[in-house]
């Protein structure tokens, strides 16, 4: 039993292809130094990096899958799907996250050609930051600050400051005709593209049967349970989720711990939000391998049963390893 209790797989990282610290290469280095054994780049609404995430991790005998982030509305809100095993040439599935690209990448440019207005970006064009970030589509505020860095306009530390000066809620000045689509529609078409759809740090549905039973209904496949979102009991309330309505367990660092990249933005990372003691955010290899071969093993009730019924497992924030 305490082999099946030992996190193995990050199945939530990003990487520079959205919002991530690390290329992909970088990622599967980190990941591997720290001793996750499997590792999938779920990039926020684009997979331009998944053939380097797949070959890095190839590379260190690591296993790895094609994966993705999406944002999705959900009643008065918005919830984030993570998908695995899908086919990204499926047409409405390559059209939709073409048209993504395209409505974050206009949206930063308008808010760096703010910045250039209000005196905070200089010396730099848009054409540099596109040159900076070839081959990535999905540009956004992160991109303009590594391009600027690079030019030694900027340092590490400054990314607060930046992205409050220019981003954050300065996006609510950028309209867009293109919507993000209903999670009923993420996870149908996920479906049709031969995958498998789970809810990510799954924080506002946890306490709230409703919303459960109405995800269920659309067809949700999995749940994140070892997320630096979940607090203690919270990731209890996911696992005791997965058993009730037979859902895939995932889970992954996300922006949190040492492969979320954040760490270097602070002068002591122990301190900061991002603080997590190494592998406590992922999945077992129990669960990781459920979602990689897409078949549920016959005892996964008698393994759920045995973990949420032992409480040592859910009194502190990090994750299954940090137990004594």
């Amino acid at each position: 039993m305490a082999e099946i209790m030992k996190l193995y797989a990050s199945l939530h990282a990003h990487s520079t292809h959205s919002d991530g610290v690390y290329t992909p290469e970088q990622l599967a280095e980190v990941g591997a130094a720290e001793g996750y054994k499997a590792l999938v780049l779920t990039d926020h609404d684009t997979v331009t990096g998944t053939d380097d995430m797949i070959r890095a991790c190839k590379k260190r005998n690591m296993d790895c899958m094609i994966g993705i982030e999406f944002s999705a509305k959900f009643r008065n809100t918005h919830i984030h799907i993570t998908a695995f095993h899908f086919d990204p040439e499926l047409p409405e599935l390559k059209e939709y996250l073409r048209q993504l690209s395209y409505k974050e990448t206009s949206q930063t440019k308008f808010l760096f050609e703010r910045g250039i207005d209000i005196g905070y970006i200089k010396n730099i064009t848009w054409d540099d930051v596109l040159e900076y970030n070839a081959g990535v589509t999905w540009i956004c505020n992160n991109h303009v600050f590594n391009a600027m860095e690079a030019k030694g306009l900027i340092d590490k530390k400054q990314y607060t400051e930046f992205f409050e000066t220019c981003f954050g809620k300065h996006r609510d000045l950028v309209k867009s005709d293109i919507e993000f689509k209903h999670v009923s529609d993420i996870i149908s078409m996920v479906h049709s593209a031969g995958g498998i759809a789970c809810a990510a740090h799954p924080v506002g549905i946890l306490n709230s049967a409703e919303k459960i039973e109405e995800l269920f209904g659309y067809g949700i496949d999995g749940i994140e349970v070892w997320h630096g979102l979940l607090k203690g009991r919270d990731r209890k309330r996911a696992l005791e989720i997965a058993r009730e309505y037979d859902l895939y367990v995932s889970g992954g660092a996300d922006h949190e711990g040492l492969l979320g990249g954040q760490y270097s933005y602070f002068e002591n990372p122990m301190q900061s939000q991002f603080y997590f003691p190494p592998l406590t955010l992922g999945t077992t290899k129990y669960f990781f391998e459920e979602i990689r071969d897409m078949k549920k093993k016959a005892d996964r009730k008698e393994i759920m049963d045995s973990m949420i019924s032992d409480d040592s497992l859910w009194i502190t924030n990090g994750g299954i390893n940090d137990q004594p």
